[in-house]
Parts: structure tokens; sequence; C-alpha cells
């Protein structure tokens, strides 16, 4: 980096100091100790910044009128340290200079800030994040005719200009998200600073609740004082979570989402597995978290481009601006969050590891030499494939058998026959997947006679709870919304309006879920997304001249839904063919195919299932079910996993638990 390009960030960067010191450094105007100023001194001279400041000051103007006056209450929360980058560059465009005056949220400070810039002549309007919206305290200023405008805070009364985020809405969506997810019991922390920003936080939060018929007396909302420092703030969120014991929260601000991690790390909160957590997401490492962290992201470029804007509109023209102003808000889905799962019979997914032996069961299983079958509903994929690897790896350790492996081919008569085959060996205990919920049933039903019964991702339509152990499956309704709401971004970013669904036509309980929570996310959160058609198919290979119909009959399509990988690979092959690689396709599950597709750029996002997790879960409640007399969840549900191109190599990794081949087949 050429000296000329050296930014007032990299010299506090160096010299170990806020962007605000070395600020103070240059225009004089707060006092810093002499060392300090020395140092950063040197570093101005040595990086060559003396130069670019001289280039400004030749361009700024001089006299009176000629600085703009940001009043923050710190430079601390990514709000304002980014605020101040983007308005500093704004007004030195203009040829203003530009200086930051810090309140730390005290109200006499913030009054002896005031009162000084209004008798400088030289300030030509105000950037103001007021401490209060009291319109009374602030009559000098209003009164004065120095040109203001405030910021991300209001003052309350008429004829103050102010640029804000739509904070009610920005809390509501995040609410809603979590709600839409099942959550129930969720946990609003908020600043306990008296502002409008908290207030029409808590309204959001509010409306979100009235949304889903909660009670908002029954309102689980825990104030923060910011102000008390790290350890207090942390002794608070530790406090409220114990109380309340939410299975999803919200953060109402930066800070607090900082320490809400901190906590949960502390206290060896699982996030997700525990606990879900939206949070707002100005920070930049709430990206490079683990899990990356669901967001409310504010465009703060966008607030202090409007800001300063105003002002100057202001400035140079005396007009109050009559309209409301504000900067836009938006969720960003990541891996902080989890939608609460339904079985087949309502029963709440328990997590995997729920199910534990104890050292006695190990000791039994391993002595009990036990055997057991696996049917499948089709092998012959890297799913089945890693099903059968995760079961068999699990069952090894406590020196159980397998006696058999069989592939139905999606056939329902011929799985049934190899379920009478399966019976004649008498294992001990049957993991399956059906190939028809109602086909099969009957042989299942005289299997659970017999043989302990697990099933992986759904159960036949009428076998009673009573005649099986448990149902193992990815969180479907999760794994539908996350590859709609991929398709719904994807299209919003690149303005696209027409989509295409092709689903599964088969009554399979697992694809069912999964189709409609797609086609449910992208009707409630993209009305600008018209779904063309949804047309199914029956058999996998019927997916191929599906395509092919809906392509011809809709060429606008823009975008398309696949229920999975395999039929979405036929699908892939028809738009091929049909020069229609502009089709974006999103998808389940993970395959050496569907890895090739999205480096080819056809493939713009999936939502996959942790096959070789499912089939450990799955081998764990056999092994359970085999030595104790314990009650084990009807339900487990795995969390599925969200793809996108950039990180297909990470995601190959959690996944197949090896790293991608350079060149995937």
């Amino acid at each position: 980096m050429g000296k000329s390009k050296v930014t007032i960030k990299e010299i506090a960067d160096k010299a170990g100091v806020s962007i605000a010191t070395v600020s103070h450094v240059i225009n004089r105007t707060r006092y810093v100790r002499p060392e300090l100023v020395d140092k950063i001194e040197k570093i101005i001279v040595e990086t060559g910044y003396q130069n670019k400041i001289a280039d400004k000051e030749r361009k700024l103007l001089v006299g009176r009128e000629s600085t703009i006056v940001a009043v923050i209450p710190n430079i601390e929360s990514t709000i304002y340290r980014d605020m101040v980058a983007y308005v500093e560059q704004l007004v030195s465009v203009q040829g203003y200079q530009f200086l930051v005056a810090i309140t730390d949220n005290d109200f006499k400070e913030e009054t002896q800030v005031l009162a000084g810039l209004l008798v400088n002549k030289k300030v030509a309007g105000i950037i103001h994040a007021p401490v209060s919206d009291v319109a009374t305290n602030y009559t000098k200023l209003i009164q004065s005719g120095v040109p203001f405008v405030c910021v991300e805070r209001n003052i309350l009364g008429s004829g103050i200009d102010s640029v804000e985020f739509r904070d009610r809405e920005a809390i509501f969506k995040g609410a809603d998200y979590l709600l839409a997810s099942g959550h129930k019991n969720v946990l609003f922390f908020r600043e306990s600073t008296d502002s409008t920003t908290r207030d029409e936080r808590t309204k959001g939060f509010l409306s979100a609740l009235r949304k889903y018929n909660i009670n908002t007396n029954d309102a689980n909302i825990v104030d923060v004082t910011l102000e008390n420092g790290e350890d207090d703030c942390m002794l608070v969120i530790q406090k409220a979570l114990r109380r309340y014991r939410p299975t999803a929260v919200l953060a109402g601000g930066n800070r607090i989402t900082l320490y809400l991690m901190k906590t949960l790390r502390d206290m060896g909160i699982d996030c997700p597995g525990e606990i879900s957590v939206v949070g707002f997401g100005d920070e930049s490492w709430s990206e490079l978290t683990y899990p990356p962290l669901t967001i409310i992201r504010r465009d703060v470029k966008g607030l202090s481009t409007k800001a300063v804007g105003m002002l100057f509109e202001k400035i140079n023209t005396g007009a109050v601006i009559s309209h409301d102003c504000y900067a836009d808000v938006e969720l960003v889905v990541r891996k902080s969050t989890k939608m609460l799962d339904n079985g087949p019979f309502g029963d709440k997914a328990a997590a995997p590891d729920s199910v534990v032996l104890t050292k006695e069961e190990k000791q039994r299983l391993k002595a009990g030499h036990f055997r057991v079958a696996i049917s499948f509903h089709y092998t012959g994929t890297s799913w089945a494939e890693l099903h059968e690897k995760g079961i068999c790896e699990e069952l090894e350790q406590f020196g159980i058998d397998v006696v058999s492996v069989m592939d139905a081919h999606f056939d329902s008569e011929l799985q049934n026959a190899q379920l009478d085959g399966i019976r004649l060996q008498k294992p001990d205990a049957v993991i399956a997947i059906p190939a028809d919920d109602s086909r099969t049933r009957e042989k299942f039903q005289e299997l659970s006679k017999v043989s302990k019964l697990v099933f992986i991702s759904n159960v036949p339509d009428g076998m009673s709870k009573n005649s099986y152990v448990s149902c193992v499956s990815v969180n479907e309704s999760e794994n539908g919304t996350n590859t709609g709401r991929m398709l719904g971004e994807y299209c919003k970013e690149n303005k696209k309006k027409k989509a295409g669904f092709i689903i599964h036509g088969a009554a399979f309980y697992g694809t069912r879920v999964r189709d409609n929570a797609a086609e449910r996310i992208i009707k409630d959160s993209y009305p600008d997304i018209d779904i063309v058609t949804i047309r199914s198919f029956g058999e996998i290979s019927n997916a191929y001249q599906v395509a092919r119909d809906v392509i011809t009959a809709n060429p606008e399509i823009e975008a398309m839904y696949v229920s999975w990988d395999r039929p979405a690979l036929l699908v892939i092959k028809a738009l091929k063919e049909l020069g229609r690689e502009d089709v974006a396709v999103f998808t389940t599950d993970l395959d050496h195919g569907i890895a090739r597709c999205m480096e080819e750029g056809i493939v713009k996002g999936l939502s996959t299932q942790r096959p070789y997790e499912q089939g450990r879960a799955a081998a764990a409640v056999v092994a359970k079910s085999l030595v104790s007399e314990e009650q084990l969840p009807k339900y487990v549900g795995v969390q599925p996993y969200q793809v996108e191109p950039k990180q297909l190599r990470l995601a190959w990794k959690e996944i197949f638990h090896e790293s991608m081949p350079d060149r995937v087949r």
C-alpha cells in the first residue's frame, strides 16, 4: 500500500489508539498525553499521512462556518465508529473540516459540548446522536439556528430532522424469524438507556409476540446497562438465561450481542443446539464466530450518506426536511439459529446428544452379541453411503453386528419382500427408511412384533407410537426453509421475480414437509417473487421431462426449487439441453454431482442433511433401546447445513468428514 493511501484508521491501529484520539491529535480538539501525541505524530510522518493532511487542509474552507461536527455517545460502538469514517469522507469532499465530540452518553457532558459548539463561529452544522429524546433539553440547540440532523436516535418534537433505522421493523424481523421457527420462549435483551431507539425496538418485539398470539404481559425482556461495564452486563445476562431458560435469544444492540456470545461461551451453552441467537451484526466478527451469527444488519453507510445530504441541504437552503428518513435494515440468516421441529406425531425434536449410554449399558451391549438389519428405500448415493457408514461405525463400537443392508430401489413391493427376509434373520433391531408411507405399513407392523424399529426420515402411515422406538430425521422444515430463503435472497439481490417449483409428488412425510416449508417462506417473506408453477414428479426419472415441460411452458422462470439432489441433477440436465443454464437452481443434499454443478455456477445454494450424523444418531437410539427400559425420545432431529458456493469446500468437509477432491466427479 502506497503512503498516499494510508487512512486515519491505519494510523490509529499502528498507534494502538482509537480513531477519535488520532483525530484529536490532528485537529487539537482535546487534550491527549504528550507522549501519545509524539507517538501518533511520528507515525503520521513515517507513513506520509501528513501529506494527506496538508492536501486536505488546502482544499478546506477556512474562517466562519467551515467545520462539521459529529456529536456522538462513544467511538467504541461499531455504528458510531463506522459512521464517523463515512461522514468524514463525505464532509471532506465538500471542503469542510470534520471534528468529533464524544458525550460518553452523559447528558451533562453533552450539554457542555453543545454549548461550546453553538458559540463557535466555525461550526457550519452538527450531526447529532442525542443522549435524550426530550425536546426541551435541546431548546438552545433548536433555537440557535445552527443546522443539525439527528442520526440513529431522535429528539421528539416538530421540525427536527433525523435519519434513523427502522428499529421497530428490525427487531420485529428478528423476533418474527425466531417465533416462525417454533420458538415460543424468546428472551429479548435491550439497552437500558431511555431513548426512542429503545422504545421502538421494544414495540417491534411486542408486535411480533402479538402476531403469534403470545400474551405480551408475559414478554421476556431484560434491560442491560452498558455503562456498568462488561462484567456487570455479562452477570445480568447470565442470571436472565438461568431464570427464563429460553430456547432463543434476541440481542438489542452490538455490545449486548458481544456480551451475550461471551456469556454463552463461559456457561458452556451450545448455540444453536441449546439456544438460538439473533444478534445485532454491525460488527465484522459476527460472520467469523462459530457458528456464524444470524444478525440484524443496519446500513450504516446509507444512514451516514442520507444524514450528510440532509445536513448540507439545510446549510445551503435553510429548509427543514418534512418527510421521515430511514436507512435500511435486513435480517441475515446464518447458523446461530435453528428451527424447532416436530415429528410425525407432533413430538418435539430431541437433540442427538440427548441419547447417552452409561458405562454399564455399553458393557451389556458388548456382552449381548446383538444383531441389527438395515432397510434403505434406495442406495447408490453418497447420502445413503454416509448413513450406512454412520450406523455401522456407531454400532461397531458397541460390538453390535450388522447382519444385512437392503436396497429397495424406491420400490415398495421390493421392500416388503426384503422385510420378510429380514424377519427370517431374526435381528434384535431394524433401522429403516420406508420406500412408501402407506404400502409398507403392514410389513413394518409385523416386523415390530419381533424386532425393535428405528425409522429414519419418516414413519409409515397408521403405525402407532408404541410400535417403534424412535424416528431420526433432519429438521425438514428448516431444510426447506433454508433452501427457499436462499432462493428468495438470490432473486431479491439479482432483481429476479419468476420462480418455478419441482417437488416430490409421492406422499412422503419428509419431502412433503420440506417442499411446503420452501413454498411458505417464499410466499411469506418474498411477496415480489411469483411462483409461476409448481409441478410434481413421482418417480425420480420423471423429473427430467417435468423440467423440460415446465421451462418450455414458462420460459420466464429465472430460478428453480427442486426437492433434492437426484431429481435436481435431472432438472439441470434438461436446463442445459434447453440452453437455460441462466436458471439458478436451489435444492437439498450435497453430493458429487451437485457439488460439480455448484462449481459450474448453475446451483446457487442448497441446504443439506447430515447423513453421517443421522446414521450415528439412529444407531445410538437402537443401542440404547436394546439394554435400557428408559423412555427414549420418539423423534430425534438433526439440524441441516446451509451451503453457498463460497462455502462449498468447508461444507464438504463438514458433511463428508474428508477434504473435497480438487475436482469432484
